[in-house]
């Protein structure tokens, strides 16, 4: 009898597990969620975000964090969003972070980026910065020919012009 106390005491706490999570989901913070009406976002399906300062790795995270969210919260009222990262001067560091963790099994920032990419994020390289600084491409972590622009500022400032909002974490 006391082999099948110990294990079903055991098995109760394996179920715990699941339960302790679900609760972290469903947190109250002490205030009801607002209501957000289906038109509310309207006008803000199209945003650039300006990475042009260095960061280290959970400022990084923040930003993507700040992407992500900025996506689900237009998803929530079903406006699919159009989002570029366009990344300048030291904003580059992101990518270059991300390409030293890529091969570490837990890595954050790579993991993070694949994951927007998925969802139709693209993450934007200034041309100017690689050559002034002498970045070799090699070295930006998921980067193609194709994410490279000419200067990242004018490409913000072109975005905003064809209707974007610029978001500057």
């Amino acid at each position: 009898m006391l082999q099948r106390t110990a294990l079903m005491v055991f098995a109760c706490s394996l179920c715990l597990a699941p339960l302790a999570l679900a609760q972290e989901a469903t947190f109250d913070p002490g205030v009801k969620a607002p209501e957000v009406p289906k038109d509310y976002y309207a006008g803000a399906e199209k945003v650039v975000f300006h990475l042009s300062s260095a960061m280290d790795e959970k400022g990084y995270l923040t930003v993507l964090g700040n992407v992500a969210n900025y996506i689900a919260a237009l998803e929530a009222t079903q406006l699919k969003t159009e989002a570029i990262v366009v990344m300048n001067a030291d904003g580059l560091g992101l990518l270059r972070m991300a390409k030293e963790q890529e091969m570490e099994a837990d890595a954050k920032l790579p993991a993070r980026i694949d994951s927007l990419k998925k969802q139709g994020v693209k993450f934007q390289i200034c041309y100017r910065t690689l050559t002034a600084r002498k970045v070799p491409f090699d070295t930006l972590y998921g980067a193609v020919p194709e994410d490279v622009v000419s200067s990242g500022v004018a490409e913000v400032g072109r975005l905003q012009a064809q209707g974007y909002r610029l978001v500057k974490p």
